[in-house]
């Protein structure tokens, strides 16, 4: 069954519903109210200096996955150089409507009324569903702060930041950390007179490049801490081994490794919180150009901030890099969690013909294959091939996911986005039909070795399943260098084997106390 569906943004969620629901014959039309493609990633949206904290096989998609290049951390041109590639590679970019801002959407008679701008003029269009893809980054959220409606100094967001220089020879609060904070916050010190970053608690840090491994070629995403296997061991396994890591950071002889590592032991199990991938700002704190401060602010002055501790600074500047806050403003519907619905994907009582794509934040992984494997989901959905459960077990569905990642990321329950990519992408798979097959060490070794132990790549969901890329997704995932030993690839075998026999005795012991 072909639908008209429109597709609202031309970022890394809009690429990827185009591209799945063209595969599956449906007439797409994308609105994208910027003059090109990449969203956060487009020209004079983002500081020039910004490069990726997921490594390059985890941000591209599963059907055209960089394999000629070596494993890397993208800059922001050369990703938005391979999304040029992959528009021109498909024949995707016939499909986008550039300079086209949607301001209505709203459903009548069973259908979808969506109204842009184009310059001066306005349109509706009719369609049978539309896939909001417009991402995280659309309101700057700024904290409530006693006195900042005093201060006198300059306030900016880091949705606002471009360049460093601005800020030379200042006195300049930055507050929060997060990927982006850490290059911002790292590129003023440069230039400050005096930089302090504000913190509410310790955050867990980890690095680009995985250190302490037997090779130091490999990344953070592509460490055996994000492997299938050590996901599906319980959480203890995961603890020992970064324990050990943690360790290792706290005596080393770098002090911006060290630091990091205090840190990391302060801001309690990584397992349990979202990670900031992005350790570039601990060399400017070891070297005494940024000076943290934990705890919070309790109050702005009209050229002063007063900290929890009770320390008061002198600051001329405040950069905010405090997130954003979900916004729809063409919607008549309200969302301020994304929990709220079905794979954080539906809003229940809407059915399917309503969808919100890319708004999930993978602790570990990129959401550029998470978007694609939505994507599938809502290309079959559209085709009728799927179906959504029923209203009642979507509640279910949805209050027992909440609840389950709430208690996963209890450290960090804000993030309200925040899932573990290999166990929602797994789930999403399933719902597919493109769930891979982990052979026995019998029947194919090399390819449990590789679909277990190595990094839970998009290219193992190619494997089987709807436009199945067998051969080169195979040939991809065989040709990657294992990432564990072989010592550790049996140690996590009998493990995995050993937790199998426990719950096996645990049902059994419990069948016999119900008889």
């Amino acid at each position: 069954m072909r639908k008209k569906i429109a597709v609202i943004g031309a970022g890394l969620s809009g690429i990827a519903a185009i591209k799945q629901l063209t595969d599956g014959g449906h007439e797409v039309v994308c609105f994208e109210k910027a003059e090109s493609f990449g969203g956060v990633f487009a020209d004079k949206k983002i500081y020039e200096d910004l490069h990726l904290t997921i490594s390059n096989y985890f941000m591209a998609y599963s059907d055209y996955v960089p394999s000629q290049q070596k494993l890397k951390f993208w800059s922001k041109k050369e990703y938005v150089n391979y999304l040029g590639e992959y528009l021109a590679r498909f024949e995707l970019g016939q499909y986008i409507h550039y300079d086209h801002e949607v301001r209505k959407v709203e459903k009548q008679a069973g259908k979808w009324q969506v109204t842009t701008k184009h310059g001066m003029a306005e349109q509706t269009d009719t369609f049978d569903m539309v896939a909001v893809c417009s991402g995280h980054f659309q309101k700057p959220k700024m904290p409530e702060l006693a006195g900042l409606d005093m201060f006198e100094g300059e306030i900016e967001h880091s949705n606002d930041y471009r360049d460093k220089h601005k800020y030379a020879g200042k006195r300049v609060l930055c507050v929060g950390l997060g990927e982006s904070s850490a290059d911002i916050t790292s590129e003023i010190s440069e230039v400050a007179s005096k930089c302090i970053l504000s913190l509410r608690r310790y955050p867990a840090v980890a690095p680009r490049y995985m250190a302490f491994q037997e090779d130091p070629y490999f990344t953070i995403d592509t460490s055996w801490l994000t492997s299938r296997i050590v996901n599906k061991l319980p959480h203890r396994y995961h603890g020992g081994i970064t324990k050990g890591i943690f360790t290792k950071y706290v005596n080393s002889r770098n002090d911006h490794v060290r630091i990091r590592g205090e840190w990391l032991k302060k801001s309690g199990p990584s397992h349990h919180q979202a990670v900031t991938k992005n350790e570039r700002l601990f060399r400017p704190i070891a070297d005494g150009k940024v000076v943290p401060n934990i705890g919070g602010i309790v109050r702005f002055e009209k050229n002063a901030v007063v900290f929890q501790d009770g320390t008061r600074e002198e600051i001329d500047a405040v950069v905010f890099c405090t997130g954003y806050q979900l916004s729809f403003p063409f919607l008549d519907v309200s969302i301020s969690n994304m929990r709220d619905l079905y794979k954080q994907m539906f809003i229940p009582e809407m059915g399917d013909s309503l969808s919100f794509i890319g708004f999930v934040r993978p602790q570990q992984g990129g959401i550029p294959v998470i978007a694609e494997m939505q994507c599938r989901y809502l290309s079959q959905l559209a085709s009728g091939e799927k179906s959504l459960p029923p209203l009642s077990e979507m509640v279910d569905i949805i209050k027992y996911d909440t609840e389950h990642w709430q208690t996963e990321y209890k450290i960090t329950p804000h993030v309200a986005s925040l899932v573990n990519y290999c166990h929602y992408m797994d789930s999403m798979a399933k719902l597919v039909g493109c769930m891979p097959e982990i052979p026995s060490l019998f029947k194919d070794p090399l390819l449990r070795v590789k679909l277990l132990h190595n990094p839970q790549f998009a290219a193992q969901y190619r494997l089987d399943g709807p436009n199945k890329m067998t051969h080169t997704a195979r040939s991809f995932l065989l040709g990657f260098p294992n990432i564990s030993s072989w010592p550790r690839i049996i140690h996590f075998e009998l493990a995995l084997i050993t937790q199998k026999l426990l719950s096996r005795l645990r049902l059994d012991g419990l069948r016999e106390l119900s008889k």
